[in-house]
């Protein structure tokens, strides 16, 4: 099995442990992370060091390939950002749960987490470094655009549209054709009937807009 590293060791990189170990196609050389004290285990895997480390580490390890293990959306591209600048030549790999169901003509980008139970139905097309959470499934036709993702028990209809960063909370369910902006959360349970804008928190049943969202801020608490 080639090797790849984790990054980031919190709960998210949990799931992807075991997502990796139960796939069988990759070997977790080992987990880098920013705070976590180095030669520590974690999850059983040894945290062998720092991200501005990753060129010596690559090398000492024979590892060009490996998964950002961050739930928020954008600081899950900040650090694939910080990945690149130092080794543009990183290839991100994918975390596929055996149990996914996937249709056919389905395009999956690269980085993407898949979890238990997920279902993704004919022509769907999931950009880079997206994650989709246990049993949530994207009916024909759904794009999500880069470092979007899905919670737990997400529905979406026909010809969905999630634009870049936006996040969809726990069992929310959105008719077809809706379209998300971009930096946008809806949240647990709204069930979504009309588009909803950029950079705002919607919610309710139907799904309002509550208030403006800043680039950046925080929705994983």
């Amino acid at each position: 099995m080639e090797k790849i590293f984790l990054f980031g060791a919190g709960p998210h990189c949990n799931v992807v442990i075991d997502i990796v170990e139960k796939e069988a196609k990759y070997k977790i050389a080992g987990i880098i992370d920013s705070k976590k004290e180095i030669g520590s285990k974690f999850n059983d895997y040894k945290i062998i060091g720092r991200q501005e480390n990753l060129i010596e580490l690559s090398s000492q390890y024979n590892v060009n390939k490996g998964i950002v293990c961050l739930g928020d959306n954008y600081l899950r591209s900040i650090l694939v950002d910080i990945i690149l600048n130092l080794k543009p030549n990183f290839e991100f790999v994918n975390a596929i749960h055996p149990s996914v169901i996937i249709g056919k003509n389905v395009k999956i980008g690269k980085g993407i987490v898949l979890m238990p139970g997920v279902i993704i139905n004919t022509l769907a097309e999931i950009k880079n470094h997206c994650i989709i959470n246990t049993n949530s499934f994207l009916e024909h036709d759904c794009v999500m655009d880069n470092f979007s993702s899905l919670a737990p028990g997400v529905s979406l209809g026909g010809i969905v549209s999630i634009k870049q960063y936006s996040a969809i909370a726990l069992g929310a369910v959105l008719r077809d054709r809706v379209k998300i902006g971009e930096h946008t959360v809806i949240g647990s349970g709204a069930v979504v009937t009309k588009d909803i804008p950029p950079n705002c928190i919607a919610y309710g049943n139907p799904a309002k807009v509550i208030r403006k969202r800043e680039i950046g801020e925080k929705y994983l608490k």
